[in-house]
């Protein structure tokens, strides 16, 4: 009865705004947001903590007022409502307001179609969303929507980002809970004081209540992280509960978490397949130490077990056993990182369940003990020496001692047993262990550049090459060594090619190839000039300060060495060769030097990227290595003919 009546209260709050808005009002809203093709006249999400006999249970309320601008807002017509095994959707409201003789006439959406949501890269997935179209939501309409969510699991409990990639007059987060629920809730992002709180009690219930007006659209920035990072959101969770004078804690704090983390692979692995116990053995028997014997665990599992996503309730966070896992030859991150863990255990090993969030989130388990933060498992193995080695065989392509790219710099929760547990950061992979090389012969010919080459990819540079060089089709593999050798102007054609070593983990990649470049070089009467940084990486790359709101984001740090033979164009002579040149900055760093012996010019250049995130107040320091290195590519050697 009590969620009728606050569904029902809902309704007629939405009901009365749209009675009174009136054609002054949306004319000044028009030219108020004159690039905007909609707005959010109201945006509310509300999360409701009740008891249940002697559990809490929760639900989630959502819903908003979308006013249409322009009509191309048709694209907003076709609508999507999310839910899961986690978060029923239940209650689900829309209706279109027409704007008919200066007042609002509503029609009501009758059809609602509920899909699954399956893509290539999930093999199962208890996902699902309602589809539905909005009649007549055009330019001067209204559409509003309303819908509540059962969240099956407390510890579940959503945050909420108040930006939108629309404005906003006005959106409003909510909590409605008894008063003996410890609630954690943490505002981020809102350094400008936007969001704005109250708090009010009435008998056994207390309501929080954070509200922000007149929020500008989210705009979207190439290379920027996802939106956690840097607009503003709250994060909460449910530390505690007390009913009748007994406290239950949920996610106190990380023994919690701890806890119900180990309770979901405690005891997944108690059998063990005569296959899997086959394996292990024949693993055992062809390595010389326990180094060498994690090495094969982990890259058998990498060679043998295909990676496919599953979200179906609780197997979303629970593995299958180990000898499952290798008797099916596919599983996801959880099902792969078991079977490392377990095979490990089996021979001895000292590797654990690691729960980690990918790059894609910004939070610490110090700071937020719960779901929120990771999105991932990996498993760990310390060595006697105490040093940590993460695995990740997700990531096909990755050696043993580098962490796979997307989880660099991450806390990673390594558990133990029950009470037994450590969080550690995963390094930042440095530049220098991640170094391409790519050494050339050149010559002009007919007005082209003319060339052989070696490509040598270690570290990230590697692993990157290798899902790039790993097709399938000769073209798609051929676009790839181009890509990867690119260098000139878009007048680049790679010839012949060979690869070697592509798929081996623990050997550098090599490319050798052959190229032509046309128009490349320039040649005035008896001069020609020649700019041997045939690659400007970053050249005048500058961000802007003033229009650019977002950090930019890399996926890893690394170093690129060209080293260019040059044979002096016969006939011609070195009338200018640039001066060596150095730039050490904080992100980007360059050097470069000539070297004439007989008739070829001998040129190396090193350029090292060092960020993975680069936050706006370091967009200074960025622009001001930009600008040097961006100089030094633009000198060039002058030929002069004899």
């Amino acid at each position: 009865m009590m969620k009728n009546l606050i569904v029902s209260s809902m309704f007629c709050v939405v009901a009365l705004g749209l009675c009174a808005q009136d054609d002054m009002e949306w004319e000044s809203l028009k030219k108020k947001y004159p690039d905007d093709v909609a707005i959010y006249l109201n945006r509310t999400y509300t999360i409701n903590l009740y008891f249940e006999k002697d559990s809490l249970r929760m639900y989630t309320e959502t819903s908003s007022d979308l006013l249409s601008l322009k009509e191309q807002t048709d694209l907003f017509s076709d609508r999507r409502v999310y839910g899961s095994h986690f978060s029923e959707v239940t209650d689900l409201k829309a209706k279109t307001w027409v704007w008919e003789k200066n007042k609002y006439k509503p029609i009501q959406v009758t059809s609602f179609k509920k899909n699954s949501d399956q893509d290539r890269g999930i093999f199962y997935d208890d996902s699902y969303y309602y589809t539905f179209d909005y009649p007549s939501a055009a330019i001067h309409n209204r559409t509003t929507l309303q819908y509540r969510e059962i969240m099956k699991d407390i510890r579940f409990m959503p945050g909420f980002t108040f930006t939108s990639y629309l404005p906003q007059l006005r959106t409003t987060f909510i909590i409605k809970a008894p008063k003996d629920v410890d609630i954690f809730f943490q505002v981020l992002h809102d350094s400008s004081g936007q969001i704005k709180y109250s708090k009010t009690e009435k008998g056994k219930n207390v309501q929080y209540d954070w509200t922000a007006e007149n929020l500008a659209a989210l705009k979207t920035e190439d290379n920027s992280p996802p939106v956690s990072y840097y607009t503003p959101h709250i994060v909460c969770y449910i530390k505690s509960y007390t009913y009748n004078s007994t406290k239950r804690e949920v996610l106190n704090d990380i023994n919690s978490l701890s806890k119900w983390y180990f309770g979901h692979v405690s005891k997944v692995n108690a059998n063990h397949s005569e296959q899997l116990q086959a394996q292990v053995e024949q693993l055992k028997a062809k390595s010389k130490t326990e180094q060498e014997l994690v090495k094969n665990i982990f890259y058998w599992v990498q060679d043998n077990i295909k990676y496919i996503a599953f979200e179906q309730g609780m197997r979303g966070f629970i593995p299958n056993s180990g000898s499952y896992t290798c008797d099916k030859r596919y599983g996801d991150c959880k099902d792969m990182a078991n079977l490392i863990v377990d095979m490990s255990k089996m021979a001895g090993l000292p590797v654990y369940h690691t729960w980690i969030g990918t790059r894609d989130i910004p939070y610490k388990y110090s700071q937020l003990p719960t779901p929120l933060v990771d999105n991932h498992m990996i498993a760990t193995y310390i060595s006697p020496d105490g040093k940590y080695t993460f695995l990740d065989a997700t990531s096909n392509y990755t050696p043993m001692g580098y962490p796979s790219s997307m989880i660099q710099g991450k806390e990673a929760f390594i558990v133990k047993s029950e009470n037994d547990y450590l969080i550690r950061n995963v390094p930042e992979i440095e530049p220098n262990r991640s170094r391409m090389i790519d050494s050339i012969a050149i010559r002009l010919e007919n007005k082209e550049v003319v060339g052989t080459g070696t490509v040598i990819l270690n570290g990230y540079a590697k692993v990157y090459g290798g899902y790039e060089l790993d097709r399938a089709k000769e073209k798609d593999v051929k676009e790839s060594v181009t890509r990867i050798t690119s260098k000139g102007n878009n007048k680049y054609i790679v010839g012949k090619y060979q690869l070697t070593n592509e798929l081996q983990r623990d050997l550098s990649t090599i490319i050798q190839y052959d190229f032509k470049i046309s128009n490349y070089y320039q040649q005035v009467g008896n001069e020609i000039y020649f700019n041997l940084n045939l690659n400007k990486e970053y050249f005048n790359s500058f961000i802007n300060k003033i229009t650019r709101k977002t950090p930019r984001e890399n996926s890893y740090k690394y170093l690129k060495r060209d080293v260019v033979e040059l044979e002096i164009p016969s006939g011609y002579e070195v009338e200018y060769i640039p001066e060596n040149a150095n730039v050490n900055g904080k992100y980007l760093t360059l050097s470069t030097s000539y070297k004439v012996k007989e008739n070829k010019i001998y040129f190396f250049k090193e350029i090292g990227v060092n960020y993975l995130l680069l936050e706006p107040y370091q967009f200074d320091t960025w622009n001001d290595e930009v600008k040097r290195i961006s100089e030094v590519y633009k000198q060039s050697i002058i030929f002069k003919k004899k």
